[in-house]
């Protein structure tokens, strides 16, 4: 016969442990959130101090959005198993600067940053929110198939 403990504790201690269901990436870590989106939360920058305040401000806010666990970091791994990645982050165009260079610039930082999330999110859905957005949806698209066939092993 089982005890109250393996009957009842036990269980709701291991649901804790398992992979979100419904985790989401934001890369840039930008103000794109809305209510009860997920059941986790991950945010990744360059731009450590902004991330820190993003992260605290959601944290504060936590209650109101339904959402239990916000992480935010620098490195990559905080990605792991996320379903859904919104990639919002891009360089700023500078005074003067062409659309063409602008997208030079953006193109370079994407294929630094999606091999790292293909790297962590094995199975997810990418939303690129970032300009120019059809030239950076190629870019991750390429960045994502000459990942995915690098890793592929061929029998």
């Amino acid at each position: 016969m089982a005890t109250l403990q393996e009957n009842i504790i036990a269980p709701v201690a291991e649901e804790e442990a398992t992979v979100p269901n419904n985790k989401i990436t934001v890369v840039g870590a930008g103000q794109h959130l809305g209510k009860s989106l997920a059941d986790e939360l991950a945010l990744v920058d360059v731009l450590e101090d902004k991330l820190k305040g993003q992260m605290m401000d959601l944290q504060h806010g936590s209650l109101f959005l339904q959402m239990p666990k916000i992480v935010a970091d620098k490195d990559y791994s905080v990605t792991a198993n996320s379903k859904t990645v919104v990639h919002v982050a891009g360089v700023h165009q500078q005074e003067g600067e062409s659309c063409l260079n602008l997208a030079q610039r953006n193109v370079n930082a994407f294929k630094f940053i999606i091999p790292q999330i293909v790297k962590y999110c094995p199975d997810y859905i990418i939303i690129v929110v970032s300009n120019p957005v059809d030239i950076l949806t190629y870019v991750t698209w390429k960045q994502w198939i000459t990942q995915t066939l690098c890793d592929w092993k061929w029998m």
